[in-house]
């Protein structure tokens, strides 16, 4: 099958799964392309002014055209999806006409199916190398997966069309998204020019213009009642510029725009789109399943409408539970309230570690921000990796592990991937500073510091120590490829190259762990309250810390250059170095093992995650049958926060035989916030609280212990029993007995412990 074949097959067969009906309730599309066909022009004039008869009358007529492929648009226009697919397959079987696959492609964008759209505008610019409109219908396609080489294609076809307004909006509506609106306004101020004396509507460049005002914190109005005059239904004009909100973290004004481009166009299906997505990121699910339930009905082929109604079904479906969080001054008095969504499935093992880290961050951040929340703040985890996802929808350069949307952060839980792939007690701490970040803002910081404050606080304050910076980013160290501090938020939003979203997550926390060692916390704090008054990053660092942004990059460097400069120079030859152990490894060769693991661990002691040389020395130093020697390389791998489950519960048995209780319970707490579904090792731990008369962290112990030990919970009763009764609480000790021998009636620690608990003889 050839390549254009391939394509052709694939689409029909999405023209079976996807396109079936027709629907009503699209944005407006504006044709930028001067080559359109003029009958099909004449009929958008009627759609531009909001004549949607009119229009609709027109595009009709053209139903009956001499041209397949202007039945084809005709019937695109009237939102019947699945003839123009028939129409434009038949156009296209027997013809290598650019024109008709681009404007198939953009029926597969007009109904949000972007790699299709993709290969059609691919196989296109197969049949004419460098068509114009082809090339700009790739670029918009990239643009909404917001990838950085969609930037670098429209300013090269700017440089080779200054005059082609399409690329002009196209590319300012990216420069709106990296903040650049002076470039932004330039581009728009360019296109509304040219609009004028090309006879194309401005619609567009109203509402980017919309846009460009809302990120300057200046009214809309003005553009607003541009658009509405040229056409009143011009629902877009909100919806357009509630997108820089969003991209700023500001989800409660964008809500309120979504409302006036649904009030000004009800039949406006991706503004009830997005406004149900946005009512539930501020927790007004209610509301939210209203706008979604409308926008399936005007556009039921939007995955994102159709996946966040699932969601909200399993919403309903979780356990919600509520903490209040008390102030460690007056435990009388309340800083927080804390609401909790799990599924229920794995409610009982989770819970308790969710309580007590989320009463831990907003007790410490609390502090160390001088903010308290003023709203109570939402946790949600899932145990399905693809319903996290659905939360993202819509959210550029997002991590994959949690997403906070002001009050309501969510994420994985350790559930949603393999055992010990990721930290998730660190991802919960991450996400929880970015409520308090976000809010003491006012959602006005930029990306950079909203992510590298997170990354700080992992380091300097959340449940695990390591400082590790990957091998990426210290090849973009040593490749220049960081990014000045003015412009960081472009590794978020718009990536130029493969892990630069992480590079920049990564530098983001060194940023701000630099500024705190270099000023001290307090800067980070002044920084804060500079952005909440809308200051940009220059600004703010010169209110902070009295210098500017060029200034602060060559000192960071230099910073960089004295902490790392050693191991980034001699990067090649610390690859070749973990190339030649994975080769000793590989034939068993453990005294080499051993002298090339030590040399890596010397070279990067930091280096504690995965294929880290701290293991590998243990296993061969456990293979030489020194096994002493492994278990303090393990313990000096967990000590610099190492956190691979298997090799944590080795250590902690090893240590519990040497009579290292204290130690074993670190590394088993630790365990907690990787692994929390391991079931002996909370036996083992609660066990431990209680011979330390520590009964609160006992019961949490024992309480997951029963939300993963299946059918055979009578330890876990048990020991809630010892632990009421430490607190003084025989009632509920005997209570709790009771059940440790209904489920196991011959049970006899918990027999014992009932005939002394009823016999008053004291317990020893």
């Amino acid at each position: 099958m050839t390549s254009r074949q391939s394509v052709r097959a694939l689409l029909a067969l999405g023209a079976l799964l996807g396109l079936g009906c027709s629907s009503s309730g699209f944005a407006l599309n504006i044709h930028y392309d001067l080559q359109r066909d003029s009958e099909l022009r004449a009929c958008d004039q009627h759609r531009y002014v909001g004549d949607e008869d009119a229009a609709d009358n027109c595009f009709r007529v053209l139903l009956s055209s001499g041209s397949t492929l202007v039945q084809a648009q005709a019937a695109m226009a009237l939102n019947d999806v699945a003839n123009a697919n028939k129409l434009f397959r038949e156009a296209a079987s027997d013809d290598r006409d650019p024109a008709i696959n681009t404007a198939w492609g953009y029926l597969y964008l007009h109904t949000h199916q972007v790699s299709d759209a993709t290969a059609l505008f691919r196989e296109a610019l197969v049949f004419e190398p460098g068509y114009l409109p082809a090339e700009l219908g790739l670029a918009r396609a990239l643009s909404r997966t917001f990838e950085g080489q969609a930037r670098a294609e429209l300013q090269r076809l700017h440089l080779a069309h200054p005059d082609n307004v399409h690329v002009l909006v196209l590319l300012a509506s990216i420069e709106l998204e990296l903040k650049n609106t002076a470039r932004a306004r330039e581009l728009l101020d360019s296109a509304g020019s040219l609009a004028a004396a090309q006879g194309i509507p401005p619609l567009e460049i109203y509402a980017l213009q919309a846009g460009a005002n809302l990120l300057e914190a200046e009214s809309i109005e003005p553009w607003v009642d541009k658009a509405l005059d040229y056409n009143p239904r011009y629902g877009d004009i909100f919806s357009i510029a509630a997108r820089y909100y969003i991209i700023t973290y500001r989800y409660r004004e964008a809500v309120d725009l979504y409302q006036r481009a649904v009030d000004t166009n009800p039949n406006l299906a991706v503004a009830h789109r997005d406004l149900g997505i946005n009512l539930l990121r501020i927790n007004r699910v209610y509301d939210s399943r209203h706008h979604l339930e409308t926008a399936i009905e005007l556009d039921p082929f939007d995955a994102e409408t159709v996946n966040t109604l699932r969601l909200l079904d399993k919403l309903d479906s979780m356990q919600v539970s509520r903490i209040d969080v008390p102030d460690p001054e007056d435990p009388n008095q309340s800083l927080a309230r804390v609401l909790i969504r799990l599924d229920r499935e794995e409610s009982e093992a989770l819970y308790p570690y969710v309580v007590d880290l989320s009463l831990r961050a907003v007790q410490t951040l609390t502090d160390r921000y001088g903010f308290r929340l003023e709203k109570p703040m939402v946790v949600e985890l899932y145990h399905d990796h693809d319903d996290f996802g659905v939360r993202t929808v819509s959210t550029p350069g997002i991590g994959l592990l949690g997403v906070t949307f002001g009050y309501v952060t969510a994420m994985d839980s350790p559930k949603a991937r393999p055992p010990g792939e990721f930290h998730w007690g660190t991802t919960l701490w991450h996400e929880i500073v970015h409520v308090f970040t976000l809010e003491a803002s006012n959602h006005l910081l930029p990306r950079w510091m909203s992510e590298g404050l997170s990354v700080y606080e992992e380091w300097n304050t959340g449940p695990l120590s390591t400082r590790e910076i990957s091998l990426g980013t210290l090849n973009a160290i040593k490749t220049g490829q960081l990014l000045p501090i003015a412009q960081l938020d472009e590794g978020f939003v718009r990536p130029s190259y493969d892990g630069q979203v992480q590079v920049s997550y990564t530098q983001a926390g060194l940023v701000c762990d630099f500024i705190a060692m270099r000023w001290g916390h307090e800067a980070l704090r002044t920084m804060l309250r500079a952005f909440r008054i809308g200051a940009d990053t220059a600004t703010a660092l010169r209110i902070a810390i009295g210098d500017d942004s060029d200034d602060f990059d060559i000192v960071f460097n230099e910073h960089l250059t004295a902490r790392y400069g050693e191991l980034v120079q001699s990067l090649d030859e610390y690859r070749i170095a973990n190339r030649q152990l994975g080769a000793a490894v590989a034939v068993e060769d453990w005294i080499s093992v051993e002298a090339l693991a030590r040399d890596l661990i010397r070279r990067y002691p930091e280096r504690v995650g995965p294929a880290n040389p701290y293991e590998v020395l243990a296993r061969a130093q456990r293979e030489q049958d020194d096994e002493a020697g492994a278990m303090d390389t393990l313990w000096s791998w967990y000590q610099l926060g190492g956190h691979t489950p298997e090799t944590m519960q080795v250590l902690a048995t090893h240590l519990f035989e040497q009579d290292r209780d204290d130690d074993a319970a670190k590394v088993l707490e630790s365990l907690n916030w990787v692994m929390p579904y391991a079931v002996d090792e909370h036996r083992q731990l609660g066990q431990y609280y209680l011979a330390n008369d520590d009964p609160e962290r006992a019961i949490r112990e024992f309480n997951a212990y029963l939300g993963v030990s299946g059918d055979n919970p009578a330890e876990g009763y048990y020991g809630q029993a010892q632990a009421a009764l430490q607190l003084d609480k025989p009632e509920e000790a005997k209570q709790l007995v009771l059940q440790a021998l209904e489920s196991a009636p011959f049970f006899r620690p918990a027999q014992h412990f009932l005939l002394e608990l009823t016999s008053g003889a004291p317990l020893d």
